[in-house]
């Protein structure tokens, strides 16, 4: 499978998206947005804080993806319409919890291996997501997230906003997005611990800006070095004076990798 089919189908009309629901368990559900063909190789998607499907709608509406992939983009739980046990739930930043639920996708298609594609926080999920699932996950193209648990450490203003007068004045989407962050060093440390007991037969591409003000430019070298036994493969793919939004900036570098990852598949 090749990346230059891209260009050659630019031109190609995309099909309409269709949007679906998979419960989770009795209580949560997941709501995903999806296109392309089914009996091909899943690319699933996994935005950051905030967000939503909506991050990576573009790629859902590729018509050489459509063609070529299964293209999945999910609201990760408890954001978007993907509902939590209850109406006053809080995002409390757990990876287990959504990497849990983005399996409720796998199962709903058993045969079916995937590549996961991760931005900024859902880049950080992503390899939990590949550790919990590794009879589904062939690949993962992490874009611009925090890996080094010591990196991911809450800034000042998110201590800040954690504080009860700060949170009065934020909305619920920027307060759950907040209790994410502050709890993102605990979870990498919790995952990174895991990762290195693990040999998982999955490819990993990890793409960085080294202008990235949100997210520190040293994780993919920690990434590489510390979790090389880790993975069946890892490049690092560093962009000089690029910044923390890969998706929209560098769609075509993204796709290019998608397909990549596509070819480590099949070998």
């Amino acid at each position: 499978m090749s990346a230059s089919l891209i260009s050659a189908n630019s031109m190609a009309q995309s099909t309409p998206l269709e949007f679906s629901r998979v419960q989770v368990n009795d209580e949560q559900s997941l709501f995903y947005a999806h296109s392309g063909n089914e009996s091909k190789l899943g690319v699933l998607f996994i935005h950051g804080t905030p967000g939503s499907w909506t991050a990576f709608e573009r790629y859902l509406q590729n018509p050489a993806l459509q063609r070529d992939f299964f293209l999945v983009s999910v609201d990760r739980l408890g954001w978007g319409k993907s509902a939590l046990s209850d109406d006053k739930a809080k995002v409390n930043g757990d990876f287990a919890s959504q990497s849990a639920a983005i399996g409720a996708i796998f199962n709903n298609y058993p045969d079916k291996k995937w590549v996961l594609v991760g931005h900024s926080l859902g880049a950080s999920i992503a390899p939990q997501v590949a550790l919990d699932h590794q009879q589904s996950v062939s690949g993962a193209l992490l874009l611009a997230g925090s890996l080094k648990p010591s990196l991911g450490k809450p800034r000042w203003y998110n201590h800040s906003a954690n504080t009860l007068f700060v949170s009065s004045f934020l909305s619920r989407g920027m307060k759950n997005s907040n209790r994410e962050i502050m709890a993102l060093k605990k979870q990498l440390s919790i995952m990174d611990e895991k990762l290195k007991q693990q040999q998982l037969n999955t490819d990993l591409i990890i793409m960085q800006g080294t202008r990235d003000k949100l997210v520190s430019p040293k994780n993919p070298a920690y990434a590489h070095k510390e979790w090389k036994g880790s993975f069946r493969s890892i490049e690092v793919v560093e962009l000089d004076k690029a910044g923390h939004f890969l998706p929209w900036k560098q769609t075509a570098l993204v796709n290019q990798l998608i397909y990549k990852l596509a070819d480590l598949a099949d070998q």
